[in-house]
């Protein structure tokens, strides 16, 4: 995996981030266009603190079933704690291992995930290999080149955002996502953006908590001083109060499919 860290205040903080209402809003769009059915039994790899298995557990029902793996033993403990439906199951797991069985989901999704792993197109071939033919995958990752985030100091913003690329394995993802899921043998159904904009900087922002993940990030790395690091982070409460603060960002959502001739 990448160099972010899994410990349990980074657990806290991500249970904040996905509570906000722009990340709420990613996940009814996520499960929009994952089309689940009731009966239907549905992979989350990633599955962070839990809320999109939660969600999706309402929709597949007592007869169906979720199942949510996460490298995080802090986050699994999490989703134990406040899971709310006897057909979800967690367990820690690899996204490059996931240790189900061949052809035993109609569905897999994977949001914000596939981006950390640096061999991704094992996660996509472990994604192909547990659908059942004619099972159905959502992939949703960032391009974190493509950030606009409003700054009286351009250089250190650049500077701030290059360091925080090393977070992840893939900082540009969505660019290849569509020739990597049809390389994995999948047929490519469709793409879309889900966009986020943030014309505010409070506790329901998802660029606020992102903020404080990127500072905490980045002054590991030492990359950028500790007097710009802090000048960086504390522009956004100035910015906001003057009515200048601007985010936005996309989410790349790939949907497809297992072809129904592939055989079990």
């Amino acid at each position: 995996m990448s160099g972010m860290e899994y410990s349990d205040e980074n657990a806290k903080r991500l249970q904040r981030i996905y509570l906000t209402s722009d990340v709420k809003a990613q996940r009814a769009e996520t499960i929009r266009q994952l089309g689940l059915s009731a009966v239907e039994r549905v992979l989350d790899i990633g599955c962070g603190p839990g809320y999109l298995c939660e969600s999706m557990a309402q929709l597949v029902g007592p007869d169906g079933a979720v199942v949510g793996i996460d490298v995080s033993t802090d986050l699994i403990a999490v989703c134990n704690r406040q899971k709310a439906s006897e057909w979800i199951s967690y367990a820690i797991g690899d996204a490059t291992e996931l240790g189900q069985p061949d052809a035993s989901f109609d569905a897999v999704v994977c949001t914000q995930v596939a981006e950390y792993v640096p061999d991704v197109d094992r996660v996509l071939r472990e994604a192909f290999r547990v659908l059942k033919p004619g099972g159905r995958t959502v992939f949703v990752a960032t391009d974190w080149d493509a950030v606009v985030w409003h700054s009286d100091d351009r250089a250190r913003m650049a500077s701030v955002m290059t360091s925080w690329e090393a977070h992840c394995a893939h900082p540009r993802l969505p660019r290849s996502m569509a020739s990597r899921l049809i390389n994995s043998g999948f047929h490519l159904d469709g793409a879309s953006i889900f966009p986020i904009l943030n014309l505010q900087y409070d506790d329901d922002s998802y660029s606020k908590g992102l903020a404080r993940g990127i500072r905490d990030f980045v002054g590991r790395t030492n990359d950028v001083s500790v007097d710009d690091l802090n000048a960086w982070h504390s522009e956004f409460e100035r910015l906001a109060g003057a009515g200048q603060y601007f985010f936005s960002t996309n989410r790349y959502i790939f949907r497809a499919s297992k072809p129904a001739g592939v055989p079990m």
